[in-house]
């Protein structure tokens, strides 16, 4: 099938789109069986991007003579890759987006902290002074740890190079400190009960 239409023009120099529109409603359900499946089955992702192919097919032939040999190759091209370009723009959006984020977070951070019980408050207190004390009784090597483990949240092998040694090594202390940590806790614990 071939279509060509230069002859047709509006007042203003558009190209008169409707074979693009005829071939578009009576091949529609391949289409639309296409766009079905690009979007895994969603039937709004589906209708939302065949709305843009059609839209960017016909922005596209607006400006230009209509020369299509074979109309539904260009289509399922044209749809193809208008799914590409919503699927790199989503992507691009969401690196930057934080879905577990509220617009509201802030706010709503700040009142629960003021209207936190005052038992958490000094529960969560006393545990730091346990972690503190704890760490205070241990040798300067695993304060270090702590503190590039916990604080700065680096990595074992970053971790090993700041300390001259193995990354086992450094596993073996990083398990050591997690260790006397809950011994302290429990000890603790028991003491209350």
């Amino acid at each position: 099938m071939y279509y060509k239409n230069t002859r047709i023009e509006h007042l203003d120099g558009r190209q008169d789109l409707t074979p693009v529109w005829e071939y578009w409603n009576e091949h529609r359900k391949k289409i639309f069986g296409r766009a079905f499946h690009l979007t895994g089955g969603d039937m709004d992702a589906a209708e939302e991007l065949m709305s843009a192919t059609i839209i960017k097919v016909a922005s596209h032939f607006e400006q230009r003579p209509l020369n299509m040999r074979e109309p539904i190759a260009f289509f399922m091209y044209a749809l193809k890759n208008e799914f590409i370009s919503q699927y790199r723009k989503k992507r691009y959006e969401y690196q930057f987006r934080d879905g577990d984020k509220d617009v509201y977070d802030e706010h709503l951070a700040n009142t629960e902290i003021e209207s936190a019980p005052q038992e958490v408050l000094l529960a969560q207190k006393e545990e730091l002074m346990l972690i503190s004390k704890t760490l205070e009784r241990l040798p300067l090597i695993y304060q270090q740890i702590f503190s590039m483990k916990f604080a700065e949240d680096r990595s074992y092998s970053e971790i090993s190079e700041e300390l001259n040694i193995s990354q086992a090594l450094a596993r073996k202390r990083v398990q050591f400190l997690r260790e006397k940590l809950r011994d302290a806790r429990s000890k603790k614990r028991k003491r209350l009960n």
